[in-house]
This record gives structure tokens, sequence and C-alpha cells, in this order.
């Protein structure tokens, strides 16, 4: 512990040296908060001010209405604000479809600016055009609030006027024309329709259009109030509106306010802060040539680990100290103009962040992970490449928080992230107990004990001075192929969510052919093609992807563990929905298989859903990536990362637990194996038995025989005892 107490002095001395730095990272953005707030809402009201004073000009046809209807409508539009109104002839809109309507409308914006004398305008937009169309009505029982949606116009030419002020190009086309017609003469039955024309692109039109929503607003409410009781003698439905009161007190609807968003930003503020400290003790002192000197002490690396891992955690909580306390200020002085927050000290639960507490066990966890990832690096511009991905692994579970729906239980509080985050969105509204909180603790530090376990052989002396030997134990000591491994499983993640799924939104069938088809064999490719050989080693690409004869034992062992395979999974997808319950339609994995694919064809289903991903699904994960990766990687870390990968590229939650315990499965196959072809025939089996059965194209999945079948799976593991065929060369299980 004294080592460990040595290192966290001597590198604190050395970040408090850089006192640029320092400032930068913890000091400037605490102290930035109250003027981003304070200026953010000065801006915002000086905006609103100097709009609500602007005088706007619109042109009005109130001619095809009754006098009283255009009389209560201008007054509450002259309430509005400011206000020009002229007075214009706009039948021939009413003989003109849609798209010469728009035209004709811009044409009388534009034409009529000259025609006001009396008004002393700026010069014209050149590309200035005409903005859209909006339609109200007032009559009986009409809401002004049920309007159409608003309809684009493309840019015109600006038309040739005739008349004064045209000698000196023209004046600035009036803001808003507003046309009026009724469908009849019986007060009681005629409606009232209301045509708002503008120029989207201008701040006057756009405001001008929002006072004429205004006054519309109030006059059909005022409306539809003086009819119903002229009609009916009142509202049938006055009764039927809820009054509904809030009986959660102050502190617990602040704190349910500040749970769904407080959990991000410790963890995005210790980030910023715990990196700046990674990058340093680590990737700097790398660059400059001292972690070396450092590590050839006859000291526990284990201890030089825990030294560094204390260093970044007091930065990180240094910066996460002082911005949450400015943050704070900023909620007590009303600078923070948000729900809750806004309306001093008496709307916040200050005594509810003492749960914050919770957080320190994932906040030293995060720091692990940050000192692993910049330990990991070679460089400091390659560790600073890493945090964006670290941000994005601890955001993914932290976004639990935002599903009311799901609550904290023992399950959930070993999860790294998502136990913690929703510990404290509990705790701030006063419903966390003690031994969930405990739980909670007690995981997180476990996380972070193997964190710094894995950091401490990271900082193994032979494995970052790896001087000497030859080219292939030198990649060995890096890990190279396994390091390649790992950012290619990345890459293939991003690829699918960026690329694929954005192809798949457009069109469905197009992009499962390009997901399965196109995008994911390059992918393959291009990792086998990549990974790390020693000097001398040939390139063999279909040994990089996995594509070995194996034993036929071993390939029907894998089809004799599909029924099993299958039943274990809709128990346990049975299981997890009383943990977290499944949305409609995601009972089958969160997808309807008929509706999506548009045709309720067997084979066509089984194209898609199973042998499709079955061959190229495998060909990436348990070809590629696994063949990378078991050039250095044990088995262990072999299959945690396939599960986390072959999870993640499913993106659904409701998933993730189902996916990751199949993708370690068929990655235990594969290395068993020592070729894909064993789980592809796997995975084409669970998915064909799983996605055909949900769609009721097995006739035997009622049979007696059928229910004995998960039985099977006892000779298939036997067949697995069988040894492979090549003799043994992979890394110890």
């Amino acid at each position: 512990m004294k080592t460990s107490l040595d290192v966290l002095r001597v590198e604190l001395l050395q970040l408090a040296r850089d006192r640029r730095a320092l400032f930068s990272a913890i000091v400037l953005p605490a102290l930035l908060y109250p003027l981003l707030f304070w200026g953010t809402g000065a801006l915002k009201a000086v905006g609103e001010e100097t709009m609500a004073e602007r005088t706007v000009r619109a042109l009005v046809d109130l001619s095809q209405t009754d006098a009283e209807t255009a009389e209560a409508f201008l007054a509450g539009l002259v309430e509005q604000g400011p206000i020009t109104l002229t007075e214009v002839d706009a039948s021939e809109l009413g003989d003109s479809d849609a798209g010469d309507a728009r035209e004709t409308a811009r044409e009388l914006l534009r034409a009529a600016a000259p025609a006001a004398a009396e008004a002393s305008l700026p010069e014209p937009s050149d590309d200035a055009a005409a903005g859209s169309e909006a339609v109200a009505e007032v009559g009986p029982g009409n809401q002004p609030d049920q309007q159409p949606e608003n309809g684009s116009v493309g840019k015109a030419e600006r038309p040739a006027v005739e008349g004064p002020g045209s000698d000196d190009g023209g004046l600035e086309p009036f803001d808003v024309l507003i046309v009026a017609s009724s469908d009849g003469e019986n007060r009681d039955l005629a409606r009232t329709t209301f045509d708002l024309w503008y120029d989207v692109k201008r701040d006057d039109a756009r405001e001008a259009m929002g006072r004429a929503r205004g006054a519309l607003r109030d006059l059909g409410e005022a409306r539809s109030a003086e009819r119903r009781e002229h009609l009916l003698g009142g509202d049938p439905g006055a009764g039927l509106a809820p009054e509904s009161t809030d009986v959660a007190s102050e502190a617990d609807a602040s704190g349910a306010r500040l749970g769904m968003f407080l959990p991000f930003i410790v963890l995005l503020v210790l980030i910023s802060g715990g990196a700046y400290a990674a990058l340093a003790v680590f990737a700097g002192e790398r660059e400059a040539g001292t972690l070396e000197t450092l590590l050839v002490q006859p000291v526990p690396h284990r201890a030089i680990a825990m030294g560094k891992l204390l260093t970044v955690f007091v930065a990180g909580c240094a910066t996460l100290a002082m911005n949450l306390g400015s943050l704070v200020v900023c909620a007590a002085s009303g600078l923070m103009d948000m729900e809750g927050m806004g309306d001093g000290a008496s709307s916040m639960a200050y005594g509810r962040l003492a749960s914050l507490i919770v957080e320190l066990p994932t906040c030293l966890l995060l720091c692990a992970v940050l000192c692993l990832v910049c330990g990991g690096a070679r460089t400091f511009r390659e560790g600073q490449l890493l945090i964006f991905p670290v941000t994005l692994l601890v955001v993914i579970p932290t976004a639990i928080v935002l599903r009311p729906e799901v609550s904290l239980n023992a399950l959930w509080a070993i999860i790294p992230f998502s136990g913690s985050a929703l510990a404290l969105r509990e705790g701030l509204e006063g419903d966390l107990t003690l031994p969930l909180a405990a739980l909670v603790m007690i995981s997180h530090l476990g996380w972070t004990w193997l964190a710094v376990a894995r950091l401490g052989q990271v900082l193994d002396a032979e494995r970052v001075l790896g001087g000497g030997g030859d080219r292939k134990s030198e990649a060995h000591l890096l890990q190279a192929g396994g390091r390649h491994g790992v950012r290619w499983g990345f890459v293939v993640v991003m690829s699918v969510y960026l690329i694929a799924m954005s192809v798949q939104r457009l069109d469905m069938d197009a992009g499962l052919w390009f997901t399965f088809w196109m995008l994911l064999p390059a992918l393959a490719i291009t990792i086998a093609w990549t990974a790390p050989r020693a000097q001398g080693e040939p390139r063999r690409l279909a040994a990089g992807l996995g594509l070995r004869l194996p034993r036929p034992s071993h390939a029907l062992g894998a089809l004799l563990l599909v029924p099993a395979l299958t039943r274990g999974a809709e128990h346990l997808l049975l299981w997890q929905s009383k943990v977290l319950p499944l949305p409609p339609g995601a009972a089958d994995g969160g997808i309807e298989l008929e509706s999506i694919m548009g045709s309720s064809s067997p084979m066509w289903l089984f194209f898609f859903f199973a042998l499709s991903p079955g061959i190229f699904e495998e060909l990436v994960f348990r070809g590629a990536l696994l063949g990378a990766m078991k050039r250095d990687f044990t088995w262990k870390r072999i299959v945690f990362w396939q599960a986390l990968y072959f999870a993640l590229v499913h993106a659904s939650i409701y998933r993730l637990l189902p996916t990751g315990l199949l993708g370690a499965l068929l990655a235990v196959v594969a290395l068993r194996s020592r070729s894909v072809l064993p789980a592809m025939l796997l995975h084409i089996g669970y998915n064909g038995l799983l996605v055909l059965g949900a769609a009721e194209h097995l006739p035997f999945t009622g049979e007696p025989w059928f229910e004995l079948a998960p039985w099977a799976a006892i000779p298939g593991l036997a067949l697995f005892l069988i040894p492979p065929r090549e003799p043994a060369g992979d890394p110890p299980g």
C-alpha cells in the first residue's frame, strides 16, 4: 500500500506542475457553467423581447366572412403585438390549384409592398421565397389548434411590380397574408376558414405567423364556448375534463427529474477529468520514456497500477466535485432554465444528492477502465482516440435510467454502470433500499478489482519493454492479433449500426441483402486479410476465416444441440421478461417477421433470418475475429469478447443477454472444433427453428417426440469430447 501511495503522491505532483492543463481540464468548465446558463437565458429573453416589440406587417382579406368574426379576429391580432394591417383583394387565390395558389400568394406578398406608401421599408432579400400555408377554422365545436400541417413552397423569382417605390428596387415583402372565407350564412352553422401564407425563411414572417395563430386560437376558444352556450346551454363535456393533482413532494418530483440525467452528467464529467489524468500518467509517460524506468523497479506492478488508478480517481473526482458544485449553485440561483430546477433552492432535492455516494465505486470502476485503455495505448494520440469508444460503452448501459418501467433489483445491481445509474435514480426519488445500495457498491468494487488485476498485467515490464526475440514472439508479447480482433469488432458493430441499419430503414429487403451478402463478407475478408502475421508466415485467407473441414462428429454434435438451445432461449426470455418487461412486438426478438418481409413463405423467412445470418455472422465473428483473437488471447478472453460484440451488434437491450450467451456458446464450439463450420450449422439450426416456429411454419412442433428433442444435447456434448483433427495449438482455456 505504501508503494501505491508513493506513486499517487508523485503522479499528483507531476499533474499539478502543468497548471494550464490542470486549470483547463478541471477548473475552467466549472467556471463556465454560470456564464453559459446566464448567457443562454439572457439571449433568449432579449430575442423574445425584440420579436415581441417588432412591428410586423400583414395583408388581410376578410371580405368573405361576417363582420363580427372579422372584427373579433383583428382585435385579437392587434392584442398579440405591434402590427400594421393592409387590406388586399385575394379572391384570385380561391380560383387556383395548390401550386398556382402558392405562386399567387407569393406575388401578393411582394407586389403589395410598394402600394403601402405609408411604410418605409428596407431593401428586399433576393432569395426570399414564399413560405408555407396554414389553415385554421372557426366554427361550431371547432378547436383552433386542430390545424393542418404546413406545406413547403419552393423558391420563385421576384415578379415585376409597377407602382410607387418600384424604381429603387422595390420594398420588403409583407410578412403574412391572411385570407378568410365562410361556407354559409347561418351564424350557428357557418364555419370560417383562415388561410395563412408566409415565408418561413424570414424572422418577421415567422413572428407574424405566430401572432396570427395566437389570435386564431383565442378567437376559436371564445367562439366555441359562445356557440356551445348558445346552442346547448353549456358545454356537455366540461365535467369530463380531469383535474389532476401531483401528490409527490417537491423533493420527490425534483429527484425524479434529476434521476433521468444526473447519472449521465456524473459519468461524462468524470470521463472528462479522468481521461486527462489517465493520458498523462500512462500514454504521456510512455512517450516521455519515464514509464519504463518506473516499471523496472523491484515493486509489484499491481501496486503501481493501484497508485496510478488512485491518481486518475482523485483527478476525476475533483473535476466531478467542482462541476456538480457549479451546477448546484446555478440551479439554486435560478440560472438553469430547466423544469424542476429553475425555481431556486426550494425545488431541489439537495438532501437526496447524498445518494451520489453510491456512484463512488462506479467512478472508481470507470477510472480503472480509463487506465486500462490508456495503459494499453502505445502513443498519446492513440489513447485520445480510444476515449470516445469508452464513452459509448459507458453511456449505453447508463441509458437504462430513461426507461421508467425498469426498477433496480439484484440482477441489475451487479451489471456495471446500469446498476449504479438505477441506484442513483431511485436514491434521488427516495426509493433506494440499503441492501440494494450495498449490493451495487460491492459488485462495482468487484468489477474494479478485476480491472486493476488486468491493469497490473498490462504494466508487466516484459510486455511494455518487449525487447528481443523473433517477430512472432514479439507480436505475441504486444498481443497484436488480439488487439486487431478487438478493434475490428468495434468497427463491425459500428458499421452495422451506421451503415446496415440505415440501408434497412430505406428498404428492408434490399437492406438485408446488402447487410448479409455484401457488408459482412467484405468485413470478414478485410479482417482476415489484415490480421498480423509473423515474419515469413504466408497469408492464408481460408484459415483466417476459420474455413477448415471439421470432424463429422463435431458437425453432428452442433446439430444435436439445436433443440436444447432453442428451448433454453425460450425459458431465458420468459425469465428475463420478469426482470425487463418486453414491449409489444418484442416477444420474438423485436422482429415482426411477416410484416417486415411482406411474405409468409417459410423458405423466404429461412433464407433471410436463418441461413444468411448463420453463414455471414459466423464468418465475421467466429471466423475472422475469433481467428485473430486466438493468436494471443486465452479462451476466456475470446469468449468474453465474442459474447460482448455479438450481443451489441443486435442493437436491442431485450436481446442483449440471449444473444450474448449464444455468442459465447458459438465461440466455444468454434474453438473446440477449430473450424467455423459447426458454429454455422448450430447458428442456422437455432435461427431456423426459432424463426419458423414463431411464424408457425413447423407442423411437427406439437408432436410428442419433439418434446424429447432437447435431450439430444447429451450425445451432442459427448461428441465434442472427441479431439479435433489438428494437433493442440490454441491457447489453454
